[in-house]
């Protein structure tokens, strides 16, 4: 017997360039690079079509697998339906519809399929939440190549959230002093990662950040060094706003996008922390993420402290 789930999905982005981006071999690829995924046979780049297939090959649960797969429905800009031609499951049928309500484009995956490997009970307690969680990946990933995936948003005094994300949301604020003096000193250094480096961290490059850059920062916990390298993805300075926000690279322990934001109001100066943490998508650190997510908590707590 089968497993089913399904997965909804909302956005401004107008129906029909969501679903053209749902076809696109390269953008799938690019979302599914912690499993190492790669079109290797049919349609391997561009844009697959009715009755076309393609052939992914790709690790999950530590073991390659290969698929093929062939789009059996498309109903521009409606529908479309991906079913297992070959491959590990007994059977497996993806279906994306896409509706509107109002101004909002809503997506809807539902996953229908049944695995040689593993029991109903186990499909259920393993499988299906892992493909969950891929699919709700793969979707953060195609709205981000859209621009309209739902970051921290530093600029933003309100932070909405957004169910369909693979991330754990978190925001916290303190206020850290008053007056001018206070303003001018603690905008300053957070443009400075003073953030990080008065709660234990180092940085290889304390200057100003600025959009785009690399940069690796370094802890060092009960003598193990430990390595994050990120980006630097949005800066903003206001008159009563300044922050910045970056996002993780390859390496880094956890997978997600942390923002440091001084703002005020009046004479009170305040710090709020925002970040959106998964798990890595691979390697040793996936299994340590419960123990790095209370280091996360007891982090955060240092970076509210840390421009008081």
């Amino acid at each position: 017997m089968a497993s089913s789930f399904s997965l909804v999905t909302r956005t401004t982005v107008p129906a029909q360039r969501l679903f053209d981006v749902c076809l696109s071999i390269d953008e799938h690829v690019a979302s599914m690079d912690q499993s190492g995924e790669q079109a290797v046979g049919g349609v391997t780049t561009g844009t697959i079509g009715l009755d076309e297939t393609v052939t992914w090959r790709a690790r999950h649960f530590g073991i390659w697998f290969t698929m093929t797969s062939r789009i059996t429905a498309l109903e521009r800009p409606d529908r479309f339906v991906d079913e297992q031609v070959r491959g590990p499951f007994r059977s497996f049928h993806h279906e994306h519809s896409f509706t509107r309500d109002g101004e909002t484009t809503v997506m809807v995956d539902t996953l229908t399929l049944a695995s040689p490997v593993f029991g109903r009970l186990a499909e259920r307690l393993v499988l299906v939440p892992y493909l969950r969680r891929l699919i709700r990946r793969r979707n953060h990933h195609l709205l981000e190549a859209l621009g309209a995936a739902r970051g921290t948003d530093p600029g933003s005094p309100s932070w909405a959230d957004d169910p369909s994300s693979p991330f754990r949301r978190s925001e916290a604020s303190a206020l850290i002093g008053r007056g001018d003096e206070v303003w001018r000193r603690a905008s300053r250094d957070v443009l400075r990662w003073a953030v990080k480096t008065r709660s234990g961290f180092t940085v290889d490059d304390a200057r100003p950040v600025t959009r785009g850059a690399e940069s690796t920062v370094t802890a060092r916990v009960v003598g193990v060094t430990v390595r994050e390298p990120v980006q630097v993805v949005d800066v903003v300075e206001t008159s009563s706003r300044v922050g910045f926000s970056y996002r993780t690279l390859p390496g880094h322990p956890v997978d997600g996008e942390e923002a440091f934001i001084v703002h005020r109001d009046g004479d009170d100066v305040f710090l709020t922390v925002r970040s959106l943490t998964a798990p890595a998508p691979g390697g040793p650190w996936r299994a340590l993420y419960p123990a790095l997510r209370i280091a996360q908590i007891v982090a955060r707590r240092r970076y509210l402290r840390a421009l008081g």
